[in-house]
């Protein structure tokens, strides 16, 4: 999934840097793991946590 988030993100006009891809990988990381904690602990399904996800970029990122 990080490699397709890359992937989209060359295709526009940034080019990230070896040391910020390092940041990405280092942040997706962290994000999954909460994502997979929030699944072991509630009954939150895929779908929640994309639906989380995308409200959450939506929301400082739009």
């Amino acid at each position: 999934m990080f490699s397709s988030i890359i992937s989209y993100m060359e295709t526009s006009n940034w080019s990230p840097s070896e040391e910020e891809r390092e940041v990405m990988e280092a942040v997706w990381m962290q994000v999954k793991g909460a994502c997979e904690k929030l699944k072991e602990e509630t009954n939150a399904q895929d779908e929640h946590i994309r639906k989380m996800l995308k409200e959450l970029s939506d929301r400082y990122y739009a």
